[in-house]
């Protein structure tokens, strides 16, 4: 497959863009600076930033062989002075939300029906089932911005989904709500439905977990469509 990959240049999307070379794919990737790529075959790297739809545009039709994604894989994410869940963001406001709104208006104009995105454990109706004292967190804390944010993303693509139905097309989705990620070793995924029932204290994945999943299970092998999987170790 192809695939247009935003957030390549972060720590999971640089996992994404090597698991998918891995597996034979080609990838095209949107980054602000193209320094934080390295160049390797099946990779096409284009400079611009998630929130233009030229930008988007332009790194769609970049591929030498003017190949149309298969599928976009969004692994953006809000970002903050420091790691500290109460520093201060320093990623444009509505981030995702925005970058989302231009990505579906690109797929529609290019017929693309296949959008896989990383959310978040505690976003939507999946906040029930997060341990209280993180609850709190994510809900008093600076992180609030960017689940407020997810949130919006997910509200998004349902109801543009909705709308495509209506025209007479499918907007294939999958919104990925991995627990609270980590550095660990690749290892076994449960998948605990679309709100996470039964995660426990402080469920976390690996970062390379997460990727293995998307791409194998939700890329490759198609599942969980219309869905926001809960994932954990």
């Amino acid at each position: 497959m192809h695939i247009l990959l935003l957030g390549a240049s972060g720590r999971t999307g640089k996992l994404i863009l090597h698991e998918a070379l891995s597996n034979s794919h080609t990838v095209t990737a949107l980054v602000r600076d193209p320094s934080s790529l390295t160049p390797t075959s099946g990779l096409t790297i284009t400079t611009g930033t998630p929130l233009s739809y030229s930008s988007i545009e332009a790194a769609i039709t970049s591929t030498p062989s003017q190949k149309i994604p298969d599928a976009i894989i969004i692994a953006l994410a809000s970002v903050r002075a420091t790691d500290s869940p109460f520093s201060k963001p320093t990623s444009p406001p509505r981030l995702l939300t925005e970058s989302h709104a231009r990505v579906l208006e690109v797929m529609r104009k290019f017929g693309i029906g296949r959008l896989i995105t990383i959310s978040a454990f505690g976003v939507g109706e999946s906040i029930r089932n997060v341990f209280l004292p993180v609850r709190m967190v994510l809900k008093y804390s600076s992180m609030a911005y960017a689940f407020e944010d997810h949130g919006e993303v997910e509200s998004l693509v349902r109801r543009t989904a909705g709308e495509w139905k209506k025209a007479g097309r499918e907007l294939e989705w999958t919104l990925v709500r991995p627990c609270m990620l980590n550095d660990g070793e690749v290892a076994e995924v449960r998948v605990l439905g679309d709100e996470g029932e039964g995660a426990g204290f402080m469920a976390g994945i690996s970062r390379g977990s997460l990727v293995r999943f998307l791409v194998e299970r939700c890329l490759e092998k198609g599942e969980f469509v219309g869905c926001t999987p809960v994932i954990c170790n």
